[in-house]
């Protein structure tokens, strides 16, 4: 039997030339950002958005080297899967190159008996992983014998991965407190029944199953757009800490599992500064993606698809 993996996710703009593209087709997403507008100006909305937001945040993927490693990183984490299954093993992204639509094609023309679907968000939420499910349906359905993982944030080697990581941050550490940086949603998704929320306090629940004595938070960040997202947001809880007294706080990007611009610019840079104004002993966990944990834990995934 001939089998195949694909990964997908939402992408990121690799280069500066790309980013006003991305976001484009971020804000013309209507599943994921509804503007409240009649679904005719959704695309027009997008487009004045993207130009007005893509000068904005230009400088931000200058600071981490001219665009983001997203894309890159996949691919390599790809590859390790790859190698370690045996299956061709394609990534197709939402927003960005490569995009789905056309890597489906690839995929169509390989032809293969079974795929196997896997996105990179840990945690399910309609709007990540569902938005990436709602195209690979789009694209393949009908045409390419297909099954997917719709979460796998409790894999034992996914949760081990975070916890071995934190780790490494705990040795020096006296009185740390562990915040747990999720990517926001708008508000209306977790209203209307979506579980990304419970999903986020499960993998941090488990985590902190090795850590019972160190006490830890959860906060939102990366909102976009004039909509509610999710609260508290990373920033309004990094000013609560130090209001409280605390002095040592460990950061790790909970719903991420590569580096990117929401990672080496938002948290590495922007929080990072608030949290040396507020005087914050402020350590942001690194994101190993090639770590064999992580790559293990996707790999297990799909194992459980095979049989």
């Amino acid at each position: 039997m001939k089998e195949a993996v694909l990964l997908t996710y939402m992408g990121a703009p690799s280069s500066l030339k790309e980013i006003q593209p991305f976001l484009y087709r971020l804000f013309s997403d209507r599943d994921l950002i509804n503007f409240g507008v009649p679904a005719f100006l959704q695309k027009p909305l997008a487009y004045l958005i993207s130009n007005l937001r893509a000068p904005k945040v230009k400088p931000q993927y200058e600071a981490i080297g001219g665009g983001s490693p997203l894309v890159k990183y996949t691919q390599e984490q790809a590859e390790l899967i790859e190698e370690k299954t045996g299956l061709k093993t394609f990534v197709g992204m939402l927003y960005s190159e490569p995009l789905l639509e056309r890597v489906s094609m690839e995929i169509e023309k390989y032809s293969p008996d079974k795929l196997y679907v896997l996105t990179l968000y840990p945690q399910y939420s309609a709007a990540t992983a569902g938005a990436c499910f709602r195209d690979v349906e789009k694209f393949l359905g009908g045409k390419v014998n297909y099954t997917s993982v719709k979460s796998w944030c409790r894999n034992p080697l996914y949760i081990k991965w975070i916890q071995n990581s934190i780790e490494r941050e705990l040795k020096d550490l006296k009185d740390p407190l562990i915040l747990f940086s999720a990517h926001s949603l708008p508000k209306y998704f977790v209203e209307q029944g979506d579980i990304y929320v419970r999903e986020i306090e499960d993998t941090a629940k488990s985590v902190m199953e090795r850590f019972p004595d160190v006490p830890y938070r959860i906060s939102y960040q990366s909102k976009v757009g004039p909509i509610e997202w999710l609260e508290p947001s990373t920033e309004d809880v990094l000013k609560e800490l130090s209001e409280e007294g605390k002095k040592e706080v460990i950061i790790f990007p909970i719903s991420f599992v590569s580096e990117h611009i929401e990672t080496l610019f938002e948290l590495d840079i922007e929080y990072g500064e608030i949290a040396r104004e507020l005087g914050l002993d402020y350590r942001r966990v690194k994101l190993d993606h090639k770590s064999p944990l992580l790559i293990d834990a996707i790999v297990s995934e799909i194992e459980k698809l095979r049989q």
